[in-house]
């Protein structure tokens, strides 16, 4: 499968670096901080989405059929192409992070970590959406499916947040046991979009959604 990752990372490096480069810049104004922060996750997934376009624009699956993989090691080279990303994306955050910090001691550092840990788990999160839905849908149609679904969880979830804060007297969870929770919500996510990226990889090839 090293294979596979080295191909995905050949094409994504030129645009990859580039992008690279603005999310520290954004990282590091402390105005854009929360932006920045979202734009280098946003990243961390838009290269297994770019490389799925990529093969379908080229007729790269067709090739792939006659090489000693299978359909499940194609599948997940893209998921750990996702997470790659994902913790070079953290890395520049904390790396703008600690560079705002030199120049702005008012940078709460624990905060700061705190939400680069909770926007890795959202990303294991729309990685386990969203490419369950480009595998079915197709690169272009699996885009505007995962936009809608994105909208829609976060209008959900902002509207349990408010139902959680109108209950008085509610117990806190801890922010370490709110992690370990998000975590392994993440790993179940992940297992079930796995198959199910698996089985729609497999249908495609075979012609069903064509």
């Amino acid at each position: 499968m090293s294979g596979l990752l080295r191909k995905d990372l050949y094409v994504a490096d030129k645009s990859g670096r580039l992008l690279l480069v603005l999310a520290l810049a954004f990282s590091m104004v402390p105005s854009l901080g929360t932006f920045g922060s979202t734009y280098a996750m946003m990243l961390a997934f838009m290269m297994p989405m770019n490389s799925i376009a990529y093969d379908e624009r080229c007729k790269w699956d067709r090739y792939a059929a006659m090489l000693p993989y299978r359909p499940g090691q194609i599948v997940w080279s893209k998921y750990v192409l996702s997470y790659l990303f994902t913790a070079l994306a953290e890395g520049i955050l904390i790396l703008g992070t600690v560079i705002r910090n030199y120049f702005q001691a008012s940078v709460d550092l624990s905060e700061e970590l705190q939400m680069g840990l909770l926007l890795v788990t959202a990303m294991l999160f729309i990685t386990a959406l969203g490419l369950p839905a480009i595998y079915r849908f197709g690169s272009e149609k699996g885009r505007l499916v995962l936009i809608l679904v994105m909208g829609a969880g976060i209008g959900v979830a902002f509207a349990v947040t408010n139902l959680l804060e109108e209950i008085p007297d509610q117990p806190k969870m801890s922010f370490p046991v709110l992690m370990l929770a998000a975590a392994a919500a993440a790993v179940a996510a992940t297992f079930s979009s796995f198959r199910l990226s698996v089985y729609f990889y497999q249908r495609r090839q075979n012609g069903a959604y064509d």
